[in-house]
């Protein structure tokens, strides 16, 4: 009759070799799930919603330019200048990166392709109202194409908003994904556990029927998966805190500050453009047929170079901890393959021996 013995190490290497590699593939699988995740919150939908914020920073900054301009009177000698230029170029250059990170659907882009034909649109108006107040020295011949880009300067701030919108809760989505929760670990962990249980068993047979403690292959195999287990939870939970810690941190400073200084040159603008309106109509007219009002009081307009250059560090800061989570993810495969083959092989040679003494029959 076969040895009950050999059947029993027989099946014993084959489920240790099988679990050992079962391990090993769902860490690789929870490690690249793990790293698409990463990668889709904070290499693209963090990024398009700090993109989108600086085009309406921008927008906002190139209509505070714009009719400053106009209210000075400087657009008469110098055209519109430099920053004006400057915040039309911003603009597009934000538009278009985040049209590249765009994770928020159809609609995105639906939205991205309206504000993209508003800014012609709105450069377009400004422009002539630039040519028409240097033709003639006068404000009131310019305030119709600068009116008519104030209304384009609303649309596209609208449309901008609904852009944000999209972007948070795209944002929101891919870190809520399951692929980046703690619990996924449990797909490597159980039957990590399962095949240390098989490895205490088979290390019972080998001192009941063998007289042998310790097994140096057993042994290998066992530090080897537990290594893999280690190595692949280090790792998941190094990067989720790289993540979660840049999330939670500069990005959200970096967009406040966006904010911020949004708002401030959208409340100048408003203000002067009021004034300028106010200078240019009659008072019979009243605003020249104009829906403005009186501007609210808003935020001080000081500050903005310093904020500017903490915007800038928080991106910056923001995007190395992406890095480093996207570093710590990057780190794991080759790492885990090698382990898990080096946790199989020992397994599979750790009963070899035993298995050959019942070659010639069976006890």
């Amino acid at each position: 009759m076969p040895s009950t013995t050999a059947r029993t190490l027989r099946r014993l290497r084959g489920a240790l070799v099988a679990g050992s590699l079962l391990t090993g593939t769902l860490c690789l699988v929870v490690s690249s799930q793990a790293h698409a995740g990463t990668d889709a919150a904070g290499g693209r939908a963090a990024p398009a919603l700090l993109r989108a914020e600086a085009a309406s920073g921008a927008l906002a900054d190139a209509q505070r330019v714009a009719v400053h301009g106009f209210l000075q009177g400087t657009v008469v000698l110098g055209g519109l200048g430099d920053q004006y230029q400057n915040d039309i170029a911003a603009i597009n250059q934000n538009l278009a990166e985040l049209a590249r990170y765009n994770v928020a659907g159809p609609e995105a882009t639906s939205d991205l392709q309206l504000v993209e034909g508003l800014v012609v649109a709105y450069n377009a108006e400004i422009e002539q109202a630039a040519a028409d107040y240097q033709q003639t020295g006068e404000l009131t011949r310019a305030l119709p194409a600068l009116w008519y880009a104030t209304l384009q300067y609303r649309e596209i701030s609208a449309t901008l908003d609904r852009l944000r919108t999209e972007g948070r809760a795209a944002l929101a989505d891919r870190r809520g994904s399951v692929w980046l929760a703690g619990a996924m670990d449990l797909l490597f962990l159980v039957p990590f556990v399962v095949v240390l249980a098989l490895f205490a068993r088979t290390q019972f047979v080998l001192r009941r029927r063998f007289r042998r403690r310790v097994s140096i292959w057993l042994t290998t195999a066992v530090l080897a998966l537990t290594a893999t287990a280690l190595w692949c939870g280090q790792s998941l939970h190094a990067s989720d805190r790289h993540l979660r810690s840049a999330l939670d941190g500069p990005f959200v400073q970096a967009v406040t500050l966006a904010q911020q200084q949004a708002s401030r040159s959208a409340t100048q603008a408003g203000e002067d453009l009021f004034a300028g309106v106010a200078q240019a109509c009659p008072a019979t007219t009243r605003f020249c047929g104009t829906d403005l009002t009186p501007p609210a009081p808003g935020p001080a307009t000081g500050g903005t170079a310093e904020d500017g250059h903490q915007l800038g560090q928080a991106e910056a800061e923001f995007t190395n901890g992406v890095t480093r989570a996207d570093a710590s993810s990057s780190e794991r495969p080759t790492v885990v393959v090698l382990l898990t083959l080096v946790a199989a092989a020992a397994a599979a040679r750790a009963l070899n021996p035993r298995i050959d003494e019942y070659r010639f029959g069976g006890r």
